[in-house]
């Protein structure tokens, strides 16, 4: 029924992060357990991106073929296994291929979670949904921060199997019963439409461009998120409780953001915004960690986390309605160009960390984040605006 739709919508998108936070909290940790750098610990979340990549092209002819709810349950199903191979990995490379099951999940669920919204929610709404649903991970993220000494007391294998297991096991379930059943399009029809829908938004200036500066922004929200905790206890210090706390503020900030997303996009437009945000993004990644301050550090994560979600919603839905009749294959397309920026804004950052520091990470993919506003603001259109 539809009064389960947004509860079960919101629930699939919170499977995708439990995994991805933990990971960020205990780099460190699984760079000792497998006797490596944190720069190269780093690099499990660039294989995730990757693999959640290059899954997406083919995810966008699938989801021409399937429904989204079929595809979403597969998601959830994959980000499960990852979730238990991660808590009996033995080695590095073990590490490496279960946690990119997640990425692998993660790609397909966003997407279709996305789609839903696009054909199901009235456009009044969706802004407010797509809010809502983006929000769900954050609000996790700062039960997470307060409690990850105690998530992590037994060891972080532990925390993979008594934290995000269960958590993602039981969105497979409410999923599964929550989404409505709709029966399969026709096999002839849909292999037209595979081919005829990468034709049109391959020739489509403006969907290109979403995809495109959707790549860019992400290397610098990418290379800020996943490097935090570590910039944090390295830099000045912190012990992980306190980084707990900054992150809780940070992800709350997220949330807020996320709840007034809908607000904000009737008054800026979605395209106005997306461009305004992906600026901020930019500008404030790079000053989070080149200011010389810790208090200064703090402010600008909280402003950068606040405009990361204005420009999640907003950006998500100027593409969703790019070509609306090819909505799945647009949000793969589109999830998979995010996952491409969170891979080279871990590598990036890895590189950055290897050669020089902290400072040099925030200036290498704060300028990507510049590219990405350049490409949003030249190339992009709004439909409701035309």
């Amino acid at each position: 029924t539809t009064k389960f739709l947004v509860p079960s919508l919101f629930i699939s998108q919170l499977t995708t992060r439990p995994a991805g936070i933990l990971t960020g909290f205990i780099l460190i940790d699984i760079a000792q357990t497998f006797g490596t750098s944190v720069g190269v610990a780093g690099q499990i979340i660039t294989a995730a991106s990757i693999a959640g990549m290059i899954v997406s092209p083919f995810l966008a002819a699938l989801s021409i073929k399937y429904k989204p709810r079929t595809l979403l349950l597969a998601g959830i199903t994959l980000i499960t296994l990852s979730a238990l191979g991660c808590s009996f990995s033995f080695s590095y490379t073990s590490m490496l291929l279960l946690y990119s099951l997640n990425g692998l999940g993660a790609a397909m669920v966003t997407p279709m979670v996305m789609t839903i919204i696009g054909d199901k929610i009235p456009e009044e709404r969706r802004s407010g949904v797509i809010g809502l649903i983006y929000a769900s991970t954050p609000m996790f993220s700062t039960l997470m921060g307060l409690t990850i000494t105690q998530i992590v007391s037994r060891g972080w294998k532990t925390a993979y199997l008594l934290v995000v297991f269960p958590i993602t096991t039981i969105g497979l379930i409410l999923a599964f019963f929550g989404l409505p059943k709709v029966p399969p399009e026709p096999k002839q029809q849909s292999r037209i439409n595979v081919r005829e829908g990468f034709r049109q938004l391959m020739g489509h200036r403006s969907a290109l461009a979403c995809i495109v500066g959707t790549a860019l922004t992400m290397i610098a929200w990418g290379g800020v998120v996943w490097y935090m905790v570590s910039f944090f206890r390295q830099q000045y210090g912190t012990p992980t409780q306190w980084v707990g706390v900054i992150w809780s503020g940070a992800t709350s900030s997220f949330v807020l953001g996320s709840l007034l997303a809908g607000r904000v996009v009737k008054r800026v437009g979605r395209r106005r915004l997306t461009c305004i945000t992906a600026l901020a993004i930019a500008v404030f990644s790079i000053l989070f960690m080149n200011i010389p301050s810790y208090y200064g550090s703090i402010v600008f994560i909280l402003l950068t986390a606040s405009s990361a979600a204005l420009w999640t919603s907003s950006s998500s839905d100027l593409a969703l309605d790019q070509v609306p009749e090819y909505r799945g294959a647009m949000m793969s397309l589109n999830s998979g160009s995010s996952r491409l920026g969170n891979a080279l804004g871990a590598a990036l950052g890895g590189v950055a960390l290897t050669v020089g520091s902290y400072n040099l990470l925030g200036i290498v993919v704060g300028v990507m984040g510049v590219i990405g506003f350049l490409v949003f603001s030249v190339f992009t259109r709004d439909t409701r605006e035309e």
